[in-house]
């Protein structure tokens, strides 16, 4: 698309610095100037380094203070030190001009390397970049002010530079007194790139974090359109686009197909109301990884406007399993090393339950980095045997990765956090040349061993720990290996025992949070396994995996490429069995060649039919390719493998949240609880799903049984809701009394509390509830005074305390910031609804109505019940739920 420049004229004293010397720098070249400034290459004759120097614009009425403010602007830049924006050196005034040095980058711009829709892996790599970028400033008070593809710079080896920190803005929270922005910008006048600016900059507002997110919001969009989403034949009609109310048509509604994920990171940031918007950089850089790694944006919060809507939060725990049956479920005992039910409760079914077994993490005696990986890798390893043998046995097995992301570290925790009724347990020491390992295998339910051992072996002999530590919970198990299985369960890849021991060192490395120097040490010591057996198959593709990891950490495309070429000679060796394809899959995910990443994946579960990270992620690269169907079928093809997994299950009722099919959802949870009985997570989701569907006593039975098992802030929050939407007022205000005992700073729970209280009649204490959201939505306020949601809120705090004054300055300055928003216009019927001006309710109700506002929301809110029997009233409503 065609760039909008902003230039404007300066001054003829402002000539041309080429070849000249300013202060210790010699002046080479101009390389470019914008609406801020000019910019030229230097050679700092001190420093012997190339620079840029950015001469700032000569504006008229800037006074000597003004001077001094950009003066002290420039230093505050400086003190930005990340690797993804180009540092500035120094701020310095030469002839009554300020200049800014800066690190000059090698590259080319972004723009110069858009033109058509970009590669998916291509946009994460860069998108991901520019917004670590842009949350390191925010977090340090710092506004950029002019984000577009000019100023992110693309060097050779693929790291993203944003320049052009030079007019840093302090963000308003930073502000000293007696120092604003507007000392510098005048009222109404546009600093920056018009055709980049966020609709309340346009109208002359001061910008704040969300003005930034907007711009780099246009910047996606262009990357993955190949076109500006709001372009005009030039910048007047462009900026005309930005400010209407429509919004930018989303990226997955065009015939680009872009995956829903990503078009909604994109959108959010897009959106015309910055209440909308991602409130932190640092939030919208969390979505994108998110997304990329194959999970989904988390949803934005509807927070409540003054008893008009409530906080809804579903708990998916994707990656944890975690499961609870129906209420009228036994609950069972491991005893003895066997299993029975408990003598209380009702009836329980002949056939016993399947063991859930969950691997803890190891521990070790001793304080040595190598022998702490090798307890690490040895559970991890014990744990992939185990789970094997679930395609042709009841077992279904929790790996150490799961236990570890769930903090269930303890067997009460591993059955509370999921639903385990079982848990492995290793130590591990080393006495001289021998190493002691101590198993124990307990029952979850009240911590009792079920099976305990001693084991001793030679460190020059690590095949005999894992295979007697597997040989001996098999037993316990009482589990009837056929001969095939015990020969699987014997093969470790490999006949060198030093090469087994690196091996497993590195499986341990990789277990840990895969922070730089894990990946390393993984690395290092499969580099050895590999010294010593050329043809590893198994320790090629860990390699393969820790490469990878390496590339996601430091984005450095070789790191890539080895992850692929080890990742192939691991499957053309033949030896690893599943494991090269699925290293293959998670690099081909990765690059966004989702074909061959379900290609990779169908492989590993056609050799491994028990490998629940095969199914998740040939699932995840159908579903990112957009063949939901086949996605689904793949989850259910995971169950009819292996109908003891309740991991599956999970994943296929989170799969049917996110597709809104409720209905499905439920049943799939249900399953799930079946199979884990002492787990709180899946009644959450199931009671979100009820929420979802509208079925407020199922979802109250769900949410009551999850916090029977473990009270959480979330049930507590999502069953306040339920009994709030049931009108079961009282209740609705105890479970939020509840959840705001686990978080008592959070205003919307203070408001959702005081609305529950007004309206079961305790009208004091809900007075005293919203005097406490008051002062810490003020509190939020004195952060970010531009958030016209926030303005809202507290107006109608203010409202419903009587104090008229402070609720119309501040409803006037939400609708100020945010006036067409609908849920800012139905906050203002509500504001003067508690201020007893019906007349202007009804304005109001009919411009929320008109904007798109829920008219069955307005018929259901207990807000309007003084007026259901006002005429007028109900001729507005009756025409909205007509049309």
């Amino acid at each position: 698309m065609p760039e909008f420049p902003d230039q404007v004229k300066t001054p003829p004293s402002q000539s041309d610095l080429t070849g000249k010397t300013v202060g210790r720098f010699a002046i080479e070249a101009r390389l470019g100037a914008g609406g801020m400034g000019e910019v030229y290459r230097a050679v700092d004759t001190r420093l012997k380094r190339t620079v840029a120097i950015k001469r700032m614009s000569w504006r008229a009425g800037l006074t000597a203070e003004d001077h001094a403010l950009f003066l002290r602007e420039g230093q505050r830049a400086s003190s930005l030190q990340h690797p993804n924006i180009a540092s500035i050196y120094d701020v310095f005034e030469d002839g009554g001009e300020v200049l800014l040095v800066m690190e000059y980058v090698e590259g080319t711009t972004l723009r110069k390397a858009m033109g058509k829709p970009m590669p998916l892996e291509q946009f994460f790599d860069i998108a991901i970049q520019s917004a670590d970028a842009l949350a390191a400033a925010h977090e340090k008070g710092i506004l950029h002010g002019d984000v577009k593809p000019e100023n992110i710079m693309l060097s050779p080896g693929g790291q993203v530079k944003l320049l052009d920190f030079g007019v840093a803005r302090r963000l308003p929270s930073e502000e000293p007194d007696g120092e604003t922005l507007t000392t510098v910008w005048a009222p109404g006048q546009i600093s920056g790139t018009p055709s980049y600016m966020s609709p309340e900059v346009l109208k002359g507002a001061l910008p704040d974090g969300r003005s930034d997110i907007f711009a780099l919001g246009i910047v996606y969009y262009e990357m993955l359109a190949g076109r500006h989403p709001f372009q005009g034949p030039n910048v007047t009609v462009t900026t005309a686009h930005i400010l209407d109310e429509r919004e930018a048509a989303t990226l997955d509604k065009t015939a680009l197909k872009v995956a829903s994920p990503v078009a909604a990171i994109v959108a959010r940031a897009l959106y015309k109301d910055p209440a909308q918007r991602y409130l932190k950089a640092r939030d919208l850089r969390r979505d994108l990884e998110t997304v990329r790694q194959g999970g989904r944006p988390e949803r934005p919060l509807r927070k409540p406007l003054a008893r008009a809507w409530l906080l809804l939060i579903p708990l998916l725990a994707i990656g944890l399993a975690a499961a609870v049956p129906s209420v009228r479920s036994p609950v069972v005992s491991l005893v003895g090393g066997w299993w029975k039910p408990k003598s209380h409760g009702p009836a329980v079914a002949a056939n016993p339950p399947v063991p859930r077994l969950a691997v803890l993490p190891p521990r070790v005696n001793g304080a040595d980095a190598q022998l702490t990986a090798f307890a690490e890798g040895l559970s991890a390893t014990v744990a992939g045997k185990l789970s094997t043998l679930s395609q042709n046995h009841d077992l279904d097995v929790i790996d150490t990765a799961q236990v570890v992301k769930a903090e269930a570290s303890s067997p009460a925790n591993a059955l509370k956090e999921l639903g385990a009724n079982l848990t492995l347990e290793l130590t591990v020491q080393q006495s001289g040349d021998m190493n002691r390992t101590t198993y124990k295998l307990a029952n979850a339910n009240d911590g009792k061993i079920v099976a305990e051992e001693n084991l001793t072996a030679p460190r020059s002999d690590p095949f005999s720990l894992q295979d007697r530590v597997a040989d001996g919970v098999v037993k316990a198990l009482q589990i009837d290996l056929r001969p095939e299985e015990r020969t699987a369960l014997a093969i470790h890849g490999t006949t060198e025992p030093a090469a087994y021991d690196y091996f497993l060192q590195a499986k341990g490395y990789l277990q840990a949070e895969s922070g730089a120097e894990s990946i390393t040490n993984a690395i290092r010591v499969l580099d050895r396994a590999l010294g010593l057996d050329p043809n590893y198959g198994k320790a090629f593709a860990a390699r393969g995996e820790a490469y990878w990891f390496n590339y996601e950490a430091t984005k450095q495309r070789q790191w890539a490429g080895l992850a692929g070429k080890d990742c192939n000679q691991a499957v053309t060796l033949g030896n690893a069995g599943a494991d090269g394809h699925l290293c293959l899959g998670l690099v081909a995910a990765g690059t966004g060649d989702y074909q061959q990443a379900a290609n990779e994946y169908r492989s590993a579960v056609e050799l491994d039919p028990s490998s629940n990270e095969g199914y998740v992620g040939l699932a995840d690269a159908l579903a990112k390719m957009n063949r939901l169907s086949d996605a689904e079928h793949t989850y259910q093809q995971a169950i009819s493998l292996n109908g003891n997994s309740h991991r599956a299950y999970q994943r296929l009722g989170i799969f049917y949240l996110q597709q809104a099919e409720y209905a499905k959802a439920i049943v799939a949870f249900q399953q799930a609880m079946r199979l884990a009985p002492e787990s709180y997570r899946d009644y959450t989701n199931l009671g979100a799903a009820y929420l979802f569907l509208g079925d407020q006593a199922n979802a109250i039975t769900a949410l009551q049984t999850s916090l029977k098992l473990r009270p959480t802030a979330d049930a507590y929050a999502n069953l306040g809701t339920a009994y709030y939407q049931s009108r079961q007022f009282a209740e609705a205000a105890a479970s939020y009394h509840q959840a705001i005992g686990f978080n008592d700073k959070d205003p919307d729970l203070w408001g959702n509390f005081a609305d529950a209280l007004f309206y079961s009649g305790q009208q004091a204490k809900a007075m005293d509830a919203y005097r406490v959201q008051l002062k810490l939505l003020t509190r939020q306020l004195l952060v970010n005074p531009q958030d016209a949601e926030q303005q809202g809120y507290v107006a109608a705090c203010y409202a419903v305390l009587g104090d008229k004054e402070n609720a119309v300055a501040h409803l006037s300055r939400s609708l100020e910031l945010g006036h067409s928003n609908k849920n800012l216009l139905f906050n203002a019927a509500i504001v003067y609804n508690d201020l007893g001006e019906s007349g202007a309710t009804l304005e109001w109700l009919q411009k929320a109505l008109a904007a798109g506002y829920s008219a069955s929301i307005v018929r259901d809110s207990p807000s309007f019940d003084n007026l259901r029997k006002n005429p007028q009233f109900q001729q507005l409503l009756s025409h909205a739920l007509v049309h």
